[in-house]
């Protein structure tokens, strides 16, 4: 026998999972075998062994595609030559056996399917998924989709979305997160099963509960954000990440509506920790010295030196004299005469180095 070039199983997408599913429950205990749902994959199949083995018979085909239907006779002897040397008949052919008890029954499903599948390869066969009917079902599904239960589809992939993001952030091995996320995925399920029904309104139970879910995100979010950043700058300081972030979960932990506070919730969290002598060199490593350019621009920039800021906006003003009679500095001036200054400011963004008119305006003072 030649085992044939089959054809791929075509994708299984949910809809047609539901219509199978209802088919099992319409026909209830007529449908014995899982082959009846695979009809089309079986035929496919057995086109595909018939062209590639013409004289075969369902009993080949069940032997290759189904070995466990196939029971071998265990009476088959070996045959003693007259040297007393045992070897084993060249003549095994056909196998010796017999189907299955289920495979043997009358009316069989697959022995039907066999007669009437005809000899194809699988290159000349047709598809077994055809994608204009499939895009053909989606158009209708979107056509005839209900408005909320749009919306509850875009919301329940929206959240799914984002907190397999959280979870396949490197965080390290946190158990608090870990426990976290798990118990994330639990209220997500819980809560968005209301968005199922045309029940929402504004004030129901509902939408606190999507609300809550909300707020239990971000402070989630919050949450891997500071582990994936302690522990990408911790690296070689395992220890100090998780001592810091377990300091800030503790004082975290009343924001997240699990235990009740006395004080104020908006203090700001100045939790120190103790660094280790083979920590220190890790710390010290984040503030690296400037170097020489940044030194020098630091120097020559026009902003807040003492505090190494540059400025936003800076004012530059320039005057000069106006033109004056030739008796200027004669000794008959008249004393109350006022020199009038033409002044030009000009309103600079950007660096020292890297200076952009942004506005000008001239005056006469």
């Amino acid at each position: 026998m030649h085992a044939p070039f089959t054809q791929d199983p075509p994708l299984m997408t949910e809809d047609m999972h539901e219509e199978r599913l209802q088919a099992v429950e319409a026909l209830g205990e007529s449908f014995r075998f899982s082959a009846q749902l695979e009809k089309d994959i079986l035929s496919s199949d057995m086109s595909a062994f018939k062209a590639a083995n013409p004289d075969a018979v369902f009993e080949d085909f069940i032997r290759w595609h189904s070995p466990r239907d196939w029971e071998n006779d265990d009476n088959m002897e070996k045959v003693e030559s007259n040297t007393n040397a045992v070897v084993e008949s060249t003549n095994d052919w056909p196998p010796r056996g017999k189907l299955s008890e289920r495979m043997s029954e009358h009316g069989n499903s697959w022995r039907k399917i066999w007669n009437e599948a005809p000899p194809l390869p699988a290159s000349e066969q047709k598809p077994l998924l055809d994608p204009n009917q499939e895009g053909e079902k989606v158009l209708h599904y979107l056509e005839t989709l209900r408005p909320y239960e749009l919306l509850g589809q875009m919301v329940s992939t929206a959240f799914k979305a984002a907190a397999d993001t959280l979870n396949r952030t490197s965080f390290g091995g946190l158990k608090q997160l870990t426990t976290r996320i798990g118990q994330l995925y639990l209220t997500m399920a819980a809560t968005l099963r209301c968005l199922q029904k045309n029940s929402l309104s504004v004030g129901t139970e509902d939408i606190e509960d999507l609300k809550r879910l909300c707020a239990i995100f971000g402070h989630v979010e919050s949450l891997i954000t500071l582990a994936a950043s302690l522990h990408q700058k911790f690296l070689q300081a395992p220890r100090l990440s998780e001592s810091i972030f377990n300091d800030y979960y503790n004082f975290y932990l009343p924001k997240m509506g699990t235990v009740s506070i006395g004080g104020d919730e908006k203090k700001d969290f100045d939790k120190k920790q103790e660094v280790r002598r083979q920590e220190r060199e890790v710390v010290a490593s984040m503030f690296t010295p400037p170097t020489v350019n940044q030194s020098w621009r630091k120097v020559l920039s026009m902003g807040n030196l003492l505090n190494g800021h540059e400025p936003t906006l800076r004012e530059i003003i320039f005057s000069k004299r106006d033109h004056l009679s030739e008796n200027y500095y004669a000794s008959h001036a008249p004393r109350g005469y006022q020199q009038e200054l033409e002044t030009y400011r000009m309103y600079i963004c950007g660096t020292s180095n890297d200076l952009s008119v942004a506005l000008a305006v001239a005056s006469c003072d």
